[in-house]
C-alpha cells in the first residue's frame, strides 16, 4: 500500500512543490503556500488534502484562519524507502 501512496504523492509536480514548501516552511498555512507557489487556493487546498490523507503532511487546526502544516519526516522517509524498494527489487 505504501508504494501506491508514494507513487501518488511523488507523481505530481504540484504535490512535490507543496511537500518542498511545507518542509522548508513548517507551520505555514495553505494561503501562504498558494501565494508562494503562485497557485490558486483551491488547487492548494485539494492537493494538501491528498498529502494529509497520505499522512505525509500534518495540519494543526487554527480556527477560521486555517491550519498550519508541516511534513512528517518519518513518513516521508517511509514512502521514499517503499518506492525505492519497489523500483530496485
Amino acid at each position: 500500500m505504501s508504494v501506491a501512496v508514494a507513487a501518488r504523492v511523488f507523481g505530481s509536480e504540484i504535490l512535490l512543490a507543496l511537500i518542498r514548501y511545507y518542509r522548508a516552511s513548517p507551520g505555514t498555512t495553505q494561503q501562504s503556500a498558494a501565494e508562494a507557489l503562485s497557485l490558486s487556493q483551491q488547487l492548494v487546498s485539494s492537493n494538501t488534502r491528498i498529502l494529509t490523507d497520505a499522512e505525509l503532511v500534518v495540519g494543526a487546526a487554527r480556527g477560521r484562519r486555517g491550519g498550519r502544516y508541516h511534513v512528517d519526516e518519518a513518513r516521508l522517509q517511509e514512502l521514499l524507502k517503499a518506492l525505492e524498494a519497489y523500483l530496485v527489487d
